[in-house]
């Protein structure tokens, strides 16, 4: 099963769709910014919900934890020291995504090793599109959000990168300033 989303999960109006391959909905997704967990809930095409969410703000790993509509509850959280790729963890089911932050592409491996997603990004579009092939349909609701969980580490750490560089900018023009006097 082959999904997408033709933009990135956190613009301006914090809503996404995902669609299959004839442009259906399947899954929106809607995030509460302002909130101090980050609340982000994922409704079936349907309106169902299907999972929540959440961001742990204090924490030395990027975690967000998911909870399904089913009541199981996981935590998604990236492993530090990696620096060829990026590793994400699921602990309570086993999972982990490996993958290339800058590339968008990621496995997801379920507790056997085994892949049962795959995420990429198409490279070549006017709008931001990006593929979640599904290999275990089975799981499908789980492997959405945790897609979605990965787009809130991805654009998390894209604004950070942001405000840092703005930050250095600002401190190169202060000093080029004091140096003019």
């Amino acid at each position: 099963m082959l999904l997408h989303s033709k933009s990135k999960m956190f613009s301006l109006h914090q809503k996404m769709e995902i669609m299959d391959e004839a442009d259906q909905v399947v899954y929106t997704v809607e995030s509460k910014v302002l909130t101090i967990h980050n609340t982000t809930y994922v409704h079936n095409a349907q309106g169902d919900e299907v999972a929540v969410i959440t961001n742990k703000p204090v924490s030395l790993h990027e975690t967000h934890e998911i909870r399904m509509a089913s009541g199981e509850q996981f935590e998604m959280r990236t492993e530090l020291m990696h620096l060829m790729d990026d590793v994400i963890d699921l602990d309570g089911i086993g999972w982990q995504l490996r993958g290339d932050m800058l590339q968008h592409n990621y496995q997801i491996l379920n507790e056997r090793g085994e892949m049962i997603a795959t995420t990429h990004q198409k490279w070549v579009s006017v709008h931001d599109v990006y593929f979640i092939d599904v290999l275990d349909e089975g799981q499908v609701d789980k492997i959405v959000s945790v897609y979605v969980a990965l787009e809130k580490i991805i654009r998390a750490r894209e604004l950070r990168r942001e405000n840092e560089a703005s930050a250095a900018g600002g401190a190169a023009a202060a000093v080029h300033q004091d140096n003019d006097r």
